[in-house]
C-alpha cells in the first residue's frame, strides 16, 4: 500500500494531456482546483496567483518546464497570465483558466465541471466563489 498525504494529490487526465501536453494538463487540473477555491475575481473572472517557481514545486516539476507550459497554454487561449501587481519588482502573474476555450476541446465545464467531466447548466455555478459554508459542506459530504 501507498502511504501518502490525501492533501497533496495530483490529477492528470490523460485524455486532456493526448490533445495539450502532460504538464501542461497538470497545470491545468492545478489551476482548476486553486480557481475552484478563490474569492479574487477581477475583469469578469477568477484569478490566482503564484510565481512560476512556486508552481514548479507544487506540481514537482521544472520552473522552465512551468514557463513552457504556460506559454503554450497561452497560445492555445486555454488560460489567460496577467500582472496585477503594482510594484515593479513584484513578477507573480495571476492565471486564470479559458473553460469556453477547454469546451471546445471536448471538456466541458466550469470550476466544477472540468475535473468531474460534467456539463454545466447555462447558468454557470461558477459565477461566484464558493461560500465558506459550501466549502465545509463538500469537505463533510467527502468525509
Amino acid at each position: 500500500m501507498i502511504s501518502s498525504n490525501p492533501k497533496q494529490v495530483l490529477l492528470l487526465r490523460t485524455d486532456l494531456a493526448a490533445k495539450v501536453g502532460r504538464v501542461e494538463a497538470l497545470l491545468l487540473s492545478q489551476l482548476d482546483y486553486w480557481l475552484e477555491r478563490t474569492h479574487n475575481f477581477a475583469a469578469g473572472r477568477f484569478w490566482v496567483y503564484n510565481t512560476e517557481a512556486e508552481w514548479a514545486r507544487q506540481l514537482g516539476v521544472s520552473v522552465s518546464s512551468i514557463h513552457r507550459a504556460s506559454q503554450s497554454l497561452e497560445r492555445q487561449g486555454l488560460i489567460v497570465r496577467q500582472r496585477h501587481n503594482r510594484l515593479a519588482y513584484d513578477q507573480t502573474l495571476s492565471y486564470s483558466v479559458c473553460y469556453d476555450a477547454l469546451g471546445r476541446l471536448g471538456f466541458p465545464g466550469g470550476r466544477r465541471g472540468f475535473v468531474a467531466g460534467q456539463e454545466t447548466p447555462s447558468a454557470d455555478p461558477w459565477d461566484r466563489p464558493l461560500a465558506d459554508d459550501e466549502l465545509y459542506a463538500e469537505t463533510e459530504a467527502g468525509a
